[in-house]
């Protein structure tokens, strides 16, 4: 399987990811992880978002200019927003994998896979932070969001022309734009046949 995932690499990791991208996606991608290593990895940051999610929640509170009203009332539930959030990097995964292809890509489900994998572990790093400075400073909160947000797509971008050899980080954007269309439009059809059978079962 390759070099450990131990805690001393996984540091290394991240400092490389935020630093040096492609190198860090060209490290990932080596390590060959399994599929069902990575599948299961994949929902535990899932489940893991989630959790975080709810204590941002709590946090912001439901009052106004709160957490809670920034999201629609079917996600902010722990539980509906985790599997939710489950549902929706699995579909980020195919078609940023199919999107990519049919742009002469050369990337698998597993790599996109393992880059997303990686990028969710991040993100919940990130969370976690951001935790401790909406308690502390808020504005300092604020600004982690803003650049997490931005430098986080950088990042997302740059794996994916590494993962499918495009060469051309234009070329890359233009897949995650249309890979998100993709997401949007799939996410659209999933809650409206949910949104029929809640209307039907009522």
């Amino acid at each position: 399987m390759g070099q450990g995932m131990n805690t001393a690499f996984a540091v290394d990791l991240f400092r490389q990811t935020l630093s040096a991208p492609r190198d860090a996606a060209a490290r990932i991608l080596a390590l060959d992880l399994p599929r069902d290593w990575l599948w299961t990895a994949l929902v535990l940051m899932g489940v893991l978002n989630g959790l975080v999610y709810s204590v941002v929640l709590q946090i912001g509170g439901p009052g106004e200019g709160g957490a809670a009203p920034m999201m629609p009332a079917a996600l902010q539930s722990p539980l509906a927003f985790t599997m939710f959030l489950i549902g929706a990097l699995v579909l980020t995964i195919v078609v940023l994998s199919w999107v990519g292809q049919l742009m002469g890509g050369k990337a698998a489900v597993k790599d996109i896979l393992a880059l997303i994998a990686w990028l969710q572990l991040l993100r919940l790093v990130v969370q976690l932070a951001l935790i401790v400075l909406m308690l502390a400073l808020p504005l300092a909160g604020l600004i982690l969001v803003l650049v997490a947000s931005v430098w986080g797509l950088v990042i997302l971008v740059i794996f994916v022309d590494e993962a499918h050899e495009f060469g051309n980080v234009f070329k890359a954007a233009g897949a995650v734009i249309l890979g998100f269309l993709g997401v949007l439009v799939g996410l659209s059809a999933i809650f409206g046949v949910l949104g029929a059978l809640v209307v039907g079962g009522a």
